[in-house]
C-alpha cells in the first residue's frame, strides 16, 4: 500500500516539527496509507481534513512482517496500532481465492496477534473488518449456510483486538446523542465460527476526507473499513491521553477496549450483532465515563486468580439504564490450522480464560449478552467472548 508523503502540510507540527515518520526503511508512496495516516493525525491545516488526534505523532510501517514489527513497537510502549488491510478473497480471475475454513476461523495469524497483545497488556491492535459485505459467494461454505454473513478472515478473527465495521457519517442531536447512522453495505459481516461478537464496533468510514501523496496539499475522500478503522484508532488514542491526564497512567488495552464497547451506541438489532458489533463508537460518552469515574460510573482494573470472584455494590436511581461490563486480554488460543483435518465452521471456542459477569438484585439475576447465531442474540452464560456486558434498561431503584 506504500507510505504517506512525509512533507504533507497536515503532518507539520508546531514550529515545523514533523509528526509522521517511517519505521522500517523507504518505499514508494501510497495514497491508501497516506489517507489512513491523515485520518488519525492530520493537524487541520485544511479544517475539513482534521484528524481524530491532530497533535499525535504517527509512524508508518509496510504491512509485510507486520506482527514482528508490532511486537517490537509494543515492547517499547506503543499503545495503538492501526491495520487497514486484510486477505484478498478473490483472485485475478474473480474466483474465490481462500479455502472456506479461513472465513471466521481462529487461524495462526489470529493466535499470533493475540499472543502479542497478551504479552504487551497496554497495547491494542485496531483493524478493519474488510469490504466484502456485498460479496455473498467468496465463502463457499458460510456459517449456518447464511451467505450474507461469515466474511471475516485473518487478523480480523483474533480475540483481543478491535475489529471495525464501516458506517456513514452519523446524524447527531443537539445534546450530542445519536439520531441515526447506517452501516455501509460493503462492510464485511461476522461473526466468527465460535460465535464471538465480531466485528467489535463501527466507525465512520464513508467519504472520509484526508491526505494523499501527489503534493503537499493533496486530499481526497475515500470510503471503506480502511477509513473506519483509523477513525476509531485516533479516538482511542485521545481516550488514552485523557485518562492519563486525569489519573496519571494509561489504561490497559482490555480496559480501553471494554470502555469503547461499553459506551457504544446500539444501531442494529437490540444488543450485539454480527454487522456492527456493539454499535457505533461514541467517544463523547466514553470520555464522560472517565470523567465521572467514582460517581456516575466506575472503572477499575482488578486481578483474578483461577477460581476467584470479585464483587461490588452499586445503587440505581431507577431512571438511568444500568450497564456493567468485564473485559480482559485472553491468552492465545489453539489455531484451527493445528488440526490434522481442517473443517470449515469449527465452533470450538478460541477462548482460554472464561471470566463471567452477572448482576443480582434480591432474587433477580441479570446475565450478559451472547450471540446465538449469525443474526440472533440472547442473554445467558457467554462462553466465547473476552468482553461481556449486562444491560438492565429499566432497573428498579436500589442496590445491585
Amino acid at each position: 500500500f506504500g507510505l504517506p508523503r512525509l512533507t504533507h502540510q497536515e503532518y507539520d507540527g508546531i514550529g515545523g516539527e514533523d509528526r509522521v515518520s517511517i519505521g522500517d526503511g523507504t518505499a514508494g508512496l501510497g495514497d491508501h496509507a497516506a489517507h489512513v495516516m491523515g485520518t488519525i493525525v492530520s493537524s487541520g491545516f485544511d479544517p475539513a481534513a482534521k484528524g481524530m488526534a491532530p497533535q499525535a505523532k504517527g509512524v508508518a510501517f509496510r504491512y509485510q512482517q507486520d506482527a514482528a514489527k508490532a511486537a517490537a513497537a509494543a515492547a517499547e510502549g506503543m499503545l495503538i496500532s492501526n491495520h487497514s488491510y486484510g486477505l484478498v478473497v478473490r483472485d485475478d480471475d474473480d474466483e474465490p481465492s481462500l479455502p472456506s475454513y479461513y472465513f471466521g476461523s481462529y487461524i495462526n495469524s489470529s493466535r499470533d496477534w493475540d499472543a502479542i497483545m497478551y504479552n504487551a497488556p497496554y497495547y491494542l491492535m485496531v483493524t478493519s473488518a474488510g469490504n466484502n459485505g456485498s460479496d455473498n459467494s467468496a465463502n463457499l461454505e458460510p456459517l449456518e449456510g447464511n451467505a450474507p454473513y461469515d466474511k471475516l478472515t485473518g487478523i480480523s478473527t483474533s480475540k483481543n483486538n478491535l475489529v471495525i465495521a464501516n458506517g456513514t457519517d452519523a446524524i447527531i442531536n443537539e445534546d450530542g446523542s445519536l439520531n441515526s447512522v447506517n452501516r455501509s453495505a460493503s462492510s464485511s459481516e461476522g461473526p466468527t465460527d465460535d460465535l464471538r461478537i465480531k466485528p467489535d464496533i463501527m466507525g465512520n468510514g464513508v467519504l472520509v476526507y484526508s491526505t494523499l501523496t501527489a503534493a503537499d496539499d493533496d486530499y481526497q475522500s475515500y470510503s471503506g473499513t480502511s477509513m473506519a478503522a483509523p477513525n476509531v484508532a485516533g479516538s482511542l488514542l485521545l481516550l488514552q491521553q485523557y485518562y492519563n491526564e486525569t489519573y496519571g497512567n494509561f489504561m490497559r488495552a482490555a480496559t480501553l477496549k471494554g470502555l469503547a464497547l461499553h459506551t457504544a451506541d446500539d444501531v442494529d438489532i437490540v444488543g450485539p450483532d454480527a454487522n456492527t458489533g456493539w454499535g457505533l463508537m461514541n467517544t463523547k460518552v466514553a470520555a464522560e465515563t472517565i470523567t465521572t469515574n467514582g460517581f456516575d460510573s466506575w472503572i477499575s482494573e482488578e486481578v483474578l486468580k483461577n477460581g476467584d470472584t470479585f464483587s461490588i455494590k452499586v445503587k440505581s436511581d431507577g431512571l438511568s439504564p444500568l450497564l456493567a461490563s468485564i473485559s480482559w486480554t485472553d491468552e492465545p488460543g489453539v489455531s484451527i490450522q493445528d488440526n490434522i483435518s481442517i473443517e470449515p465452521n469449527d465452533s470450538t471456542p478460541a477462548l482460554i480464560n472464561d471470566l463471567d459477569i452477572k448482576v443480582t438484585r434480591i432474587t433477580d439475576e441479570f446475565k450478559p449478552w451472547r450471540l446465538t447465531g449469525v443474526n440472533s442474540n440472547e442473554k445467558g452464560d457467554n462462553l466465547v467472548d473476552p468482553h461481556e456486558r449486562v444491560d438492565i434498561m429499566n432497573p428498579s431503584a436500589g442496590e445491585y
